[in-house]
């Protein structure tokens, strides 16, 4: 049943009886209008709660949360990306994890990258010759691999003779990484490997 209908019906109901009282008087059908389309404003608003499908409030949303901010410029956003950007920025829970960190990548489209840490892997006298030389300071670093040859672009015989032969990166994901990262560590991009 439509919702003008179901107004109508329902403000008829709340007249008193009697033959002074016409259900169908103009001012009651304004008054079903006027409600039916505040119901379905409220209904709008429920939508504009959620930072996944908000619309009218969005930019009310990022100006409160600080954005765009220096990894997403404002001029190459869509609704979708500033949805999600949103949503990461509202939603997720901080950590320095390497599953918090693997939850960032995949709010942002990157489904399959793995982080690989050096903690545990200083070469010392008892390590094998198969160990890798890594040294005490290896400890601050940690990669992100993103494979799949995501961002990668080759050169071609269209490109000018001083043009990369090849260029990679996603500047973005890269730039929310190293604002989340602990400030005592270092973060290097991997594109186009696994290295689990």
């Amino acid at each position: 049943m439509d919702l003008e209908k179901q107004y109508r019906r329902m403000v008829g109901h709340l007249l008193p009886y009697g033959p002074a009282w016409d259900k169908s008087e103009p001012i009651l059908l304004s008054l079903a209008l006027t409600l039916s389309k505040t119901h379905v404003r409220l209904d709008d608003l429920m939508q504009e709660i959620n930072p996944k499908t908000t619309t009218e409030l969005i930019d009310r949303y990022e100006q409160i949360c600080g954005l765009p901010d220096s990894c997403y410029p404002s001029d190459v956003q869509t609704l979708t990306t500033r949805r999600n950007r949103l949503d990461s920025k509202i939603n997720l829970v901080g950590g320095i994890s390497k599953e918090f960190f693997l939850q960032v990548l995949k709010a942002n489209g990157y489904l399959d990258a793995t982080i690989t840490n050096y903690n545990n892997d200083v070469f010392t006298c008892e390590s094998t010759c198969q160990d890798y030389l890594y040294d005490e300071e290896w400890r601050f670093y940690w990669i992100v691999n993103i494979p799949h040859n995501y961002q990668i672009t080759e050169m071609t015989c269209n490109d000018g003779c001083d043009s990369h032969l090849r260029a990679w990166g996603d500047k973005q994901i890269e730039c929310i990484i190293e604002k989340l990262c602990p400030s005592h560590t270092y973060v290097i991009f991997k594109y186009g490997a696994i290295n689990a």
